[in-house]
This record gives structure tokens, C-alpha cells and sequence, in this order.
């Protein structure tokens, strides 16, 4: 996720800034009382949690055994467990199933095995909910990677609280504000999209098998270690990430989810030529891109732009993203969905005539039963999806 102005911090975050739900002593959750079958995936300790114990603790879920089981009598994991329960449900029945119906339709016919999200922060649900049997994601932004959280200090009594504020924006509106998740994260012992992840992973109902620091040298070589040690420290030219192997329930193949921190810019992308080689061989790609701040309108994110026209087979995306302009029409199959209203007051400079017009003449604008994007309210949003017409050779990397 990108940087954004002051000006424009300061008006999403008065616009959208809502009160936190308290975290009073209240009922027990069902997260809880319910009994898990939960094996210790990962485990290579008795004192060290599993990464699916700590994926599930960190979302408010029960742990059946192990060392953070003990700790889910704490108060600070009672309220959080509880205001999560109620704020997913909230999120699930208003938000995902309604886009899990949605892509079931929209998007069945389209073969995705890898899934780009340029522009991502922490935001793995809303790509899981549209493309949730891709073989692999790989997810983009400024955010840092961060580390798994030590609760062996009672930090809890901090973390949770600072977790669900990170959390907050998202929940309620579909995208995380960039100002205020840059605030939260690195305070509170929440040091970077890790934790995040592990939420989303957790409450997504799958399964965390392995966790592991990923960084790329200047030169092109690739490093790995295990989350349980310490972070892999990161030198000049790096690029640091993570990668997690996960496995949805029914599924007999494992998924992989990487996230890199890394600069869209022009000179960024020029700089590293190495990188783009590698995401290469995850092609072709399905791109999905929204709350991009329409940065991929600016001429000094061009490479970005080409990256995905060039490298992508389907492209899901809202008019944050790509101009509909640069798609061109004998190479690319193009679908509407929902309504352009333009963007936001903030982002007005960025309106296109062009996808007004598409809107306006064509009879094939199909409806968008739910809200995405800045304009967040179901009935104001808009999606795009292209296919290109001459597809790419694939040849997928591991």
C-alpha cells in the first residue's frame, strides 16, 4: 500500500475515523468454549508455539493445546476474542459471503493460479474472498514484514488492543487507511503485516502450516529461515518478505502466500531487475488491484502499470488502479461491473471520462452486490475485470 499525502491522511482519517469498540469484561466467547481439534502444525518445541496456534491465538481463536493455550484466560484475549467474534461475523455475513457469491459466478471461468496484488498492505481477505484456490499470492507493499509477537512477557495486555485498532478500517470499510495502519503498526508490539496475515489466515479458516522470513539479495539470490528464529536482518538493496504455506480445509494441495516489502516506483522497479525476473516466473498472472490511490495513473508508476499489462492474463481491479484507457480494446475482453460515480473528493483529479462513457453506453454493466474501494457502500462501487485475448505461456514457479 502506498504512501500518501499529509492532506490526504488527515481527510480519509477524519472522514472515516469511527470509535473502537470497548474492550469491557463481557460474555465468554464461543472461540473459547467451542473445542478444537487443532493439531500443532509446525511445532518443533514443547515450548514453542505451532505457527497455526499462534495464527489462531493472534485471530482470537482456541488453541486446544500447547503454550499459548494457557494464556487464553487472560482478559486482554477474553475482550479481544469476544469483539472479533462479534466484528468478523458482522464482516462475513455483511462483506464475504457476499463476494465469495459474487466470484463464484463472475469469476469461475477464469484460471488463476497466481494472484498479484500490487499496492496490498496487509489486505490478504478481500484476495482470498475472490481467489481462493490460486496456487500462490504474492502481495506488495511499503508495509513491514514484521515478526511473530513474543507473549511470553504478558505483551498481550498491549498487543490486542493495538491489533484491533490496525484492524479497524478494514473491517468496516474494505481497505486499510494507509496514515493510520503506518501509525499502528510498530507500536503496541505489532512490528509489521505479520501478525495481520496470521489474523486473516486464522479467521479465514485455514490452516498455517510454515512460516518463513524471505529476503533477496542485490544480486539475485534468495534466503529463508524459519519465523520461530530471529528475523533475517536486511542490508542495503534487500528486499525483505515472508512466506507462508497454508492449507484451506478439503483442500489436498497446499497454497503459498508471499509478501514483499517493496518500493512500485519507477526507479524502484529499475533498480531491481532481479526482482521482477523472479516474480516473472510466477506467470502468468491474475492481477487485483483497489485502494491504489491511483498512483498507477501517475507517470512515475508507468513500470508498474506495463509490469501488469504485459505480465498479467486477467486483471480485476477498480478505477483506483489502471486507467481504463490503457487497456486496449483488441487486446483486451472487458467487463463492467456496478456504478462510476468518479472517485472520492480526494482523488477527483483522477476522474475518466473514458470509463464514464463505458458506463454510460454500454448494456452490459453487470450489477456489484457488494462495496469495495474507497467507495465502500454496496450500489456506489465499481469493478472492472479483463481478460487478455492472447494469453501468456505459463510456467508457474514455486
Amino acid at each position: 500500500m502506498p504512501k500518501k499525502g499529509l492532506v490526504a491522511g488527515l481527510t480519509l482519517f477524519l472522514l472515516f475515523l469511527g470509535a473502537i469498540p470497548a474492550l469491557s469484561a463481557g460474555p465468554m466467547p464461543q472461540s473459547i468454549l467451542g473445542v478444537s481439534n487443532d493439531l500443532q502444525a509446525g511445532q518443533t518445541a514443547a515450548d514453542t508455539p505451532g505457527y497455526n496456534d499462534y495464527a489462531r491465538f493472534i485471530a482470537g481463536l482456541k488453541c486446544s493445546q500447547g503454550p499459548l493455550a494457557a494464556q487464553q484466560g487472560s482478559r486482554a484475549w477474553i475482550n479481544f476474542a469476544r469483539t472479533m467474534d462479534h466484528s468478523w461475523e458482522r464482516f462475513n455475513q455483511r462483506q464475504l459471503k457476499v463476494m465469495q457469491a459474487w466470484a463464484s459466478q463472475e469469476l469461475s471461468g477464469a484460471q488463476c493460479p497466481t494472484i498479484f496484488y500490487p499496492f496490498s498492505g496487509p489486505d490478504f481477505v478481500n484476495m482470498f474472498t475472490l481467489f481462493p484456490q490460486a496456487h500462490t499470492y504474492l502481495m506488495l507493499s511499503l508495509e513491514p514484514v514484521g515478526e511473530l509477537p513474543d507473549f511470553s512477557a504478558a505483551q498481550a495486555a498491549s498487543f490486542f488492543p493495538g491489533l484491533q485498532r490496525s484492524l479497524y478500517d478494514l473491517l468496516q470499510l474494505s481497505f486499510f487507511i494507509t496514515p493510520k495502519l503506518k501509525a499502528s503498526l510498530g507500536k503496541h508490539d505489532i512490528k509489521g503485516v505479520l501478525p495481520v496475515l496470521l489474523f486473516f489466515l486464522a479467521r479465514d479458516g485455514v490452516r498455517v502450516e510454515d512460516v518463513r522470513y524471505w529476503v533477496m539479495k542485490p544480486e539475485g539470490t534468495s534466503e529463508e529461515t524459519p519465523a520461530t528464529t530471529v528475523p533475517i536482518i536486511s542490508g542495503p538493496g534487500d528486499i525483505p518478505g515472508l512466506k507462508i504455506t497454508f492449507v484451506r480445509p478439503g483442500a489436498g494441495e497446499p497454497q503459498t502466500l508471499y509478501y514483499f516489502r517493496f518500493n512500485l516506483g519507477n526507479d524502484s522497479m529499475q533498480q531491481h531487475q532481479q526482482f521482477l525476473t523472479f516474480l516473472e516466473k510466477f506467470g502468468p498472472l491474475t492481477t487485483f488491484s483497489k485502494a491504489a490511490s491511483y498512483l498507477m495513473h501517475k507517470p512515475y508508476f508507468s513500470a508498474i502499470r506495463q509490469f501488469i499489462l504485459d505480465k498479467s492474463s486477467y486483471v480485476l481491479q477498480t478505477d483506483s488502479a489502471i486507467p481504463v484507457s490503457y487497456f486496449d480494446p483488441s487486446a483486451w475482453n472487458l467487463q463492467f461491473y456496478g456504478c462510476y460515480k468518479g472517485p472520492i473528493a480526494l482523488f477527483r483529479a483522477h476522474y475518466q471520462a473514458e470509463l464514464a462513457a463505458f458506463y454510460h453506453a454500454s448494456r452490459d454493466i453487470r450489477p456489484l452486490p457488494f462495496g469495495i474501494c474507497y467507495r465502500h457502500r454496496p450500489g456506489t462501487s465499481n469493478l472492472m475485470f479483463a481478460a487478455k485475448k492472447t494469453g501468456l505461456a505459463h510456467n508457474n514457479a514455486d
